[in-house]
């Protein structure tokens, strides 16, 4: 190795180190205040390498976080607690979880003003940070009672204290109420604290030191709430007091709705049965209307029906005189006609049935007689048969004479001259 450069090498190696030993990185997240020997401050808020040239450098991270919630898992927080304890303006003790999140100021001034009062970023987060929430906290607890903080004032407690840590304290003042005193059950007179409210209606702030140093509130939520047991019994008795006489009104109010739904009912019954007996009446008057309407039809058509039966028997009698001028005529002109053919023919065909009738009589009368007798007594058998036909012969001629000459007709043949 040639040792004559050795010199100058050792010095470029020492410049070396003194130059590395004079600069810094500054993280993103983080930003640096600087000091160097001759007392003169810098701020490196940006990531990269800076200069210390022998001074001091102190880290402080751009946003610093207080986790006080019940998970204790703050490995990444600035602040690691569980929960913050309170005290209410009853008196009653209880403890407040949640997370907040603070950023530091971005202009150098402020920035140095922060370092020269608490002179590194844990300072800042225990004697300001955790300062200002917890006091925060213990102010927005004593405008309210704790069973106001448990029952119903919940959000606006959030609201209160997101407000006093960010923007300072409320300014306050005192209001005498009237109460009843619990544990005597007497009547006295209490002084509490209440908001100031400025002409704009807005509560008015007291100097805050978070805007003093430009420190900005940019998270801040509550978990959840603790409270001592004493509160959590008068809570739950008062409760249990509440919902008993919330159910004594509801039972009431159920019965007095019951008692006007009854009454109400009744007088719907009575409506109703009162439109239902209209309801017949009107039914009742439609059916005799529709009654009257048909009997009034029917008489109507009765009258219709007599006339009609008028006109018929008038139409019948007419008939009737027409077919006894048409028998009488029939007669008369059936009688002329007789007439003259019985004049014409000495009434022959009339006389011949008549003749024909009676002698098929006067032939069957004859028939039934026993001209011969079955026995006879001292005479002859032949002489005695041959008399009875002689004499039915002899009567039927008789007959015939007699007959004939009654209906006047002539049997003889006429003769041809």
């Amino acid at each position: 190795m040639n040792t004559k450069y050795l010199p100058q090498i050792i010095i470029v190696a020492i410049v070396g180190m003194l130059l590395i030993m004079s600069a810094g990185i500054n993280d993103a997240g983080n930003r640096t205040v600087v000091q160097y020997p001759t007392g003169k401050l810098l701020v490196k808020f940006t990531p990269g390498i800076y200069m210390k040239w022998f001074g001091t450098a102190t880290v402080y991270r751009d946003v610093l976080t207080y986790d006080y919630d019940k998970t204790n898992d703050g490995a990444t927080a600035s602040m690691v607690q569980l929960g913050i304890p309170v005290r209410y303006q009853d008196g009653g003790t209880g403890t407040v979880y949640g997370k907040a999140r603070f950023s530091l100021p971005n202009d150098e001034v402020t920035m140095l003003n922060l370092h020269k009062a608490f002179r590194s970023n844990a300072g800042v987060a225990s004697k300001l940070i955790k300062t200002v929430t917890e006091e925060g906290m213990n102010l927005t607890a004593g405008l309210m009672s704790s069973e106001a903080a448990y029952t119903e004032k919940r959000s606006i407690f959030t609201q209160w204290a997101n407000e006093q840590i960010a923007g300072g304290k409320y300014q306050t003042e005192l209001k005498q109420i009237s109460t009843v005193d619990e544990s005597t059950g007497k009547r006295v007179v209490k002084n509490i604290p209440v908001i100031t409210y400025g002409e704009d209606g807005r509560p008015v702030h007291l100097k805050s030191d978070l805007k003093e140093y430009g420190i900005h509130v940019n998270g801040f939520q509550i978990t959840d709430w603790n409270f001592e047991q004493k509160t959590l019994n008068q809570i739950s008795t008062k409760r249990e007091a509440t919902m008993a006489i919330i159910t004594a009104k509801a039972n009431a109010e159920r019965a007095k709705q019951d008692a006007l739904t009854a009454e109400e009912q009744g007088k719907a019954n009575v409506m109703t049965a009162k439109y239902e007996k209209e309801v017949e009446k009107e039914r009742a008057v439609v059916v005799a209307e529709q009654q009257k309407e048909v009997a009034v039809i029917r008489a109507e058509q009765l009258v219709d029906v007599a006339e009609q039966q008028k006109l018929e028997a008038e139409q019948k009698k007419l008939a009737a005189v027409e077919y006894k001028q048409e028998q009488i005529l029939r007669g008369e002109g059936d009688g002329e006609y007789k007439r003259l053919v019985m004049e014409a023919d000495g009434a022959l065909a009339q006389k011949l049935m008549t003749y024909e009738a009676v002698m098929n009589r006067f032939a069957q009368a004859i028939e039934k007689q026993k001209w011969v007798p079955e026995i006879q007594m001292g005479t002859s058998s032949g002489n005695s048969a041959g008399e009875g036909g002689s004499n039915a012969m002899a009567l039927i001629d008789m007959l015939s004479v007699k007959t004939a000459k009654d209906l006047a007709l002539d049997m003889s043949l006429p003769t041809n001259n």
